[in-house]
């Protein structure tokens, strides 16, 4: 049926109406409504003394996620009429005037009160609902990416009530990588905060039963363990790039298990972690060395969960790093030899890693015997001392001692279900757990680093060692 012409041209009409009204709000003048939000962000005025704060946090909160779909913020060129005070016309200046305008710990190590806490929840609450305005609203990538970054930022002060709408971008399968990226360090951001009144929690609660956390878990378990195949090797380091921040934000939790009340599991972040130190092969491109280590430091520092086998866990953590100290001897090399920086921050991982290997260590002094935490006492022995060399000299430690103890320790120490030859499984109480998985390919030694060693797990019985006397880059390690 062909409508009449008088008709199409309402009908047209009506759409571009549609389309016009489908935009983002100019942003409104935060004027003096900035004063009064430093006044509850530093807790002298209390939000839920008056209606009218909440509303002073929305229109602060719009003029800042609005503003970023108005040149020059957008990347367009603004009017001649329209004159932005020098320092006050990128996006840098947008950024942290969110950063300061929620940073309830700004000039002060004093614990938030709760008035304090009260205003940070419904910063993120008002910034939530106005950056996703924008989300909905536009189309234009810079606005939309700005947008997510906007809501990482104001993630960094403790704001529940932001991780929806992260979520909500990571599990958008039309979103880019890009916005996902934000949407990692904002999730990143709130998980590495505690409860104030219980620092073993997240802001979250505890995790018992917690299905906020379940989501997140789940969210970031889809996406880094994805099998993606790369047009070519730059859209490959894009990937191993944005998936590296979703694997840091994994390394935040803090329990190995989320279950329900009746002990129903919800979530295993401690699981997807050790996918990735042990380099499972069903997820391509390959993990990087330098997501292998961020996953290791997390998992060292998670609680003991009472349904893992300790045994299995030193034995993969024994085959990292022995990985591990391999890439740093590559990579120093390569830094010698092309007069440049190495590619990783060895001094910073290392320090990191040795340390979370400590907490690790504490963590299982209560541990009966029969449960082997013997093992992670030794490999954590070994490991402190080898990443303390490179703590001290960077990319060119010398290791070769510390990698031959833990071959050793991995040849004198296989997990405990090999010997009644059966499969070892991470937990108990899934047999689905299996470790280690089948050797990934080898890779080649160029500076990407894509992994350390041809074998990620088990432990090799032998192999090419780290060189003695290798000469330090001139700057860097």
């Amino acid at each position: 049926m062909t409508l009449p012409s008088r008709s199409l041209a309402v009908a047209v009409s009506l759409l571009l109406v549609a389309a016009a009204a489908a935009e983002v709000p100019k942003p409104p003048v935060p004027g003096g409504n900035k004063q009064a939000v430093f006044q509850m962000r530093s807790g002298n005025v209390r939000v839920k003394d008056d209606p009218k704060n909440r509303e002073v946090i929305k229109v602060v909160a719009e003029w800042l996620a609005y503003s970023l779909c108005q040149p020059p913020f957008n990347g367009e060129q603004p009017p001649p009429s329209v004159k932005l005070p020098v320092g006050q016309d990128n996006m840098t200046y947008l950024m942290d005037e969110a950063k300061y305008l929620c940073d309830i710990r700004s000039g002060t190590t004093a614990k938030p009160g709760q008035e304090q806490l009260e205003f940070a929840d419904e910063f993120g609450k008002a910034i939530a609902a106005a950056t996703g305005v924008v989300l909905k609203e536009s189309a234009k990538p810079i606005e939309r990416i700005n947008a997510v970054r906007l809501m990482s930022v104001a993630a960094r002060v403790p704001a529940p009530s932001l991780a929806d709408s992260l979520v909500a971008v990571v599990n958008n399968p039309k979103g880019s990588d890009a916005e996902k990226l934000y949407a990692f360090q904002g999730l990143r951001n709130l998980l590495d905060q505690e409860d104030v009144n219980d620092p073993s929690r997240h802001i979250f609660g505890a995790s018992a039963g917690n299905p906020k956390l379940g989501e997140i878990a789940t969210a970031l378990t889809n996406y880094v363990m994805q099998k993606r195949t790369p047009r070519d090797d730059k859209e490959g380091a894009v990937i191993e790039f944005v998936r590296r921040d979703a694997v840091a934000a994994l390394a935040k939790f803090r329990d190995p298990s989320i279950r329900k009340a009746n002990r129903e599991l919800i979530a295993r972040p401690a699981w997807a972690l050790a996918r990735v130190i042990a380099q499972d092969p069903a997820v391509y491109p390959p993990f990087t060395i330098q997501e292998q280590m961020e996953a290791a430091t997390g998992f060292a520092q998670m609680k003991v969960d009472p349904d893992m086998s300790l045994d299995l866990s030193a034995y993969i953590m024994a085959g990292l790093l022995v990985n591990a100290a391999r890439a740093a001897n590559l990579d120093n090399e390569r830094a010698v030899g092309t007069n440049t920086l190495p590619v990783i921050q060895w001094k910073l991982t290392a320090a990191r890693w040795s340390y979370a290997l400590s907490v690790w260590r504490k963590n299982v002094e209560s541990v009966p015997a029969g449960r082997n935490p013997g093992a992670v006492r030794e490999v954590a022995g070994i490991g402190i001392a080898m990443l303390t060399d490179i703590e001290k000299t960077g990319a060119a430690a010398q290791t070769a001692g510390g990698v031959q103890q833990l071959i050793t320790w991995g040849t004198n120490n296989p997990p405990k279900a090999w010997a009644e030859m059966k499969p070892a499984t991470l937990f108990t109480d899934d047999p689905q757990t299996v470790l280690p998985f089948p050797a990934a390919p080898a890779p080649t030694a160029d500076p990407k680093l894509k992994s350390g060693d041809p074998k990620a797990a088990p432990v090799p019985k032998k192999g090419p060692e780290p060189k003695k006397g290798a000469t330090p880059p001139k700057k860097g390690g």
